[in-house]
């Protein structure tokens, strides 16, 4: 049984970058195919000419959650790869704008996996909550993809999911107790504390 809280560290901005170019380049037929996770090769941070690649398992909500990051972390981004972003940024926005319809069904499927994949979580929380709080901060990263998924949702959709999400948020508030942030301290400016409420605290329980 891990006896310590996973450490969830945020990833370099140029991972980020790779990520969300390597989608970018691919994201018109990743809406078509319609499987909500898709395997990119990246690059290793570091490596030159290509070497080192690794693959990195994404999706619409893990693109839209890496650049909600890059663009709170603009200020320390280099030129170079704030022109990335933005070419990045404007395929993915071309894409999603000839095929909304697609786009829109692919992210409430994501959203509704990651709802059900939390509630799974937080059934287990109920039986081991020391394993509870030591998984926390992994987990609660599907919480915070799909509150990215909700801001690129159309209205209708993103009141759906707003009401399936308030069961899952109530479950949540009724097991945090409020304390730190759970990720890496470097972020924590990326995540302020109203709207990402559930990154600060851990699941009340024995301490590991």
């Amino acid at each position: 049984m891990a006896s310590r809280l996973s450490t969830v560290i945020a990833t370099a901005p140029e991972t980020d970058l790779a990520v969300a170019a390597a989608m970018a380049a691919q994201f018109e037929s990743y809406i078509l195919k319609g499987e909500v996770y898709r395997t990119v090769v990246v690059p290793t941070p570091g490596d030159r000419k290509g070497a080192g690649e690794r693959p990195v398992q994404s999706s619409g909500g893990d693109v839209l959650a890496r650049l909600h990051k890059l663009a709170a972390q603009s200020e320390s981004l280099s030129p170079e790869q704030r022109q990335a972003l933005a070419e990045a940024k404007a395929r993915i926005d071309k894409a999603t704008g000839r095929l909304p319809s697609h786009y829109q069904t692919l992210l409430l499927r994501e959203a509704r996996a990651r709802l059900n994949s939390l509630n799974w979580f937080l059934d287990d929380c109920s039986e081991n909550r020391r394993e509870c709080r030591v998984q926390y901060p992994f987990e609660i990263r599907n919480r915070q993809r799909i509150a990215e998924i909700g801001k690129a949702l159309e209205a209708g959709s993103a009141d759906a999911l707003t009401t399936q999400l308030a069961s899952v948020d109530q479950r949540l508030q009724g097991m945090l107790t409020r304390g730190e942030f759970v990720w890496e301290a470097t972020v924590a400016h990326v995540y302020p504390s109203e709207e990402y409420w559930y990154l600060y605290g851990l699941p009340a329980g024995p301490v590991p």
